[in-house]
């Protein structure tokens, strides 16, 4: 699908179906002496409810589509293999072992880097695997980072970023639209990020704007509101060393 876009909006859209996902801890006050910051815990909370959130929804797209396949033939073989004895039943107890295995293999979350993959298609994955459908259910991306690639670290901060503030703009549904750009220059990495919210949100929401200034400061990003609108926008600029 392709949207019309306005001013820097990407063109590219993506849509699927959004998943389920447990509630985001609300942000909490300082804990006592030595121990971490309010914010960086909220942080890791965030992190272990986004981990979550995509195992679930992959799971629940197994569970509806081809685990129910390979259930009905790892049935079959059994019934097969029942009626025969030797080595026929050894292979086919093999055969049943391995497609066991592969479909366990099939619940792991996958990967943005893979064999052959350059940055524009390792970003490209991630934001599809991991944020198209999950976090928002519409999403633009536009991707200018072949004349100057980043790399694989630059990458995961970047992937990492995004997941993190869409998840804590709305740690339950989805988001309905999301532009981000990557641009990739000699001297630095800059992302940007723009949402406009689920439609079922109020358009001003005290709480989802208390919720992203502390993932923001964290991270270190530019934070944007629109009241009227509800929407948000962030900027994030990653210098390179020796830049």
């Amino acid at each position: 699908m392709t949207a019309q876009t306005d001013g820097d909006e990407p063109a590219t859209a993506t849509q699927t179906a959004p998943a389920r996902t447990p509630a985001c801890p609300v942000p909490r006050s300082p804990g006592p002496d030595g121990s971490p910051s309010a914010p960086a815990l909220d942080l890791l909370h965030l992190m272990v409810a986004l981990q979550e959130r995509g195992h679930r929804a992959l799971a629940e797209r197994l569970h509806d589509g081809p685990m129910q396949d390979f259930t009905a033939v790892l049935l079959e073989l059994a019934s097969v293999r029942r009626r025969l004895s030797g080595d026929l039943a050894d292979r086919v107890a093999g055969i049943e072992h391995h497609l066991r295995s592969t479909t366990s293999g099939l619940q792991l979350l996958p990967g943005a880097f893979r064999l052959g993959y350059d940055a524009r298609r390792s970003l490209a994955a991630g934001f599809a695997l991991r944020i198209a459908g999950l976090l928002v259910t519409r999403l633009d991306t536009d991707l200018q980072v072949d004349d100057h690639p980043p790399t694989r670290a630059e990458i995961s901060v970047v992937l990492a970023a995004a997941q993190l503030l869409l998840m804590a703009s709305d740690p339950v549904g989805t988001g309905e639209h999301a532009w981000l750009a990557v641009r990739s220059a000699p001297a630095a990495v800059d992302l940007r990020l723009r949402v406009r919210p689920g439609g079922y949100e109020p358009p001003a929401d005290a709480a989802r704007a208390a919720r992203l200034r502390p993932v923001a400061d964290l991270l270190g990003v530019e934070l944007r509101h629109d009241p009227a609108t509800g929407g948000w926008s962030a900027a994030l600029r990653l210098d390179r060393p020796g830049a």
